[in-house]
């Protein structure tokens, strides 16, 4: 291994002292290829190739409700039914010696998954969405109960499943965001209103699935937790960075094993035209690793990525940051990490075409977001915001 790159394969401790084999976190995305909410063969075989050698790898958010789905294809944990499929996915996860972690998720006002299988979405509270095509519902109190102990059953079924842990969804606007965001929250009550009162779900959902986790007596559980630093829509602001950074102080109050830092490509939270991993804090000289550190209470490691696409990207990642979440690269080349362990960075496949994507593996529905509508020709992004080399 080349002295260089030989800090990317230091193990990652999480704050409970379990470790990961190396710095390497295989992003979570979603492949868009489960039937009904199930395991195929497809994501089987693109989850082992991809997850054989990074230390960590997320599964593409699933959704914990029948309301919660976002697009066709996305992974259910909300059915006992789901839980032979999981395992199976858990158990190639895990072959390569990756830590195996469920990504959690309820889409909130974007299930449109939900919509199209005639299931009841709703949100915080019952705005115009001039980009929706359906009715979204506001929330009672029964709602929100209700989606809590979703939470709670979503652990319990990936406990039952074999995954060593989970990564809660607070980022991407799914509802976790949603409520904490002043521009979709303007509830009244005990669930909106202050920014103390818009993190009280989020908050309520954590309590929760730590005291399943409390109650499992497994101390090598791992809860990961992803945020979006920051929220805004032009002028209107859902929360800021420093919003964010009081709700991650309280998260990391109650007790997480790592933190997941999701960079948008179009947000507008940083220093940079377009965020990547090496991105300042806006008005800052800090990285966000940086900015963060200070709202984690002892030790806890953080993930950053986004733009990561050679060796030496990776490697300036670390600078800050425990680990790095690696998607796009991984998409093109599924032995990205194993060509930085064997010193052969300069093999490494940072451009693509829909045809290569094939060839490596990349279940159709995946394959499918990237192809125009023909199938002939290419898209410049995979849902109009995560460009790959040589198709945009």
């Amino acid at each position: 291994m080349m002295t260089k790159y030989k800090k990317l394969f230091e193990p990652v401790t999480f704050s409970n002292g379990v470790k990961a084999q190396n710095r390497f976190m295989l992003a979570p995305m979603c492949d868009d290829s489960a039937e009904n909410g199930q395991v195929t063969d497809q994501q089987l075989e693109y989850m082992k190739s991809r997850a054989a050698n990074v230390g960590i790898a997320v599964t593409g958010y699933a959704y914990v409700n029948d309301s919660g789905d976002q697009v066709p294809g996305q992974l259910s944990v909300a059915h006992d039914e789901d839980i032979n499929g999981l395992a199976k996915l858990a158990t190639v996860m895990k072959a390569g010696g990756a830590k195996a972690i469920l990504q959690l998720s309820h889409a909130g006002r974007g299930a449109g998954g939900s919509v199209a299988k005639g299931y009841r979405v709703y949100a915080p509270s019952k705005l115009p969405f001039p980009w929706l095509d359906y009715d979204v519902d506001e929330m009672t109190t029964a709602d929100i109960e209700q989606v809590i102990n979703d939470y709670v059953q979503a652990t319990k079924r990936r406990m039952a499943a074999g995954l060593v842990g989970f990564e809660v969804i607070n980022c991407n606007h799914d509802l976790l965001q949603q409520f904490f965001s002043a521009s979709a929250n303007h509830r009244t009550d005990e669930w909106g209103g202050s920014r103390e009162k818009r993190m009280a779900l989020p908050l309520a959902i954590q309590r929760a699935v730590k005291k399943v986790i409390a109650e499992s007596g497994n101390a090598n559980f791992i809860l990961g937790w992803r945020i979006s630093p920051q929220e805004k829509h032009g002028d209107e602001i859902g929360y800021d960075v420093d919003d964010m950074f009081a709700q991650t102080k309280k998260v990391a109050e109650l007790g997480i094993d790592y933190l997941n830092i999701s960079l948008n490509l179009s947000a507008d939270y940083s220093n940079s035209v377009r965020p990547s991993y090496d991105v300042k804090v806006k008005g800052t000289n800090k990285s966000f690793p940086e900015y963060y550190r200070a709202a984690l209470r002892g030790y806890c490691p953080i993930y950053i990525g986004s733009n990561v696409l050679t060796a030496d990207d990776a490697l300036a990642a670390v600078t800050d940051a425990e680990g790095v979440y690696v998607g796009r690269e991984l998409l093109m080349d599924p032995d990205f990490v194993q060509k930085i362990a064997e010193d052969r960075p300069e093999e490494i496949v940072n451009t693509t075409t829909i045809e290569k994507l094939k060839a490596v593996g990349l279940p159709d529905g995946f394959v499918d977001n990237y192809a125009d509508k023909d199938g002939s020709t290419r898209v410049v992004s995979y849902r109009n915001g995560i460009p790959l080399p040589g198709l945009d």
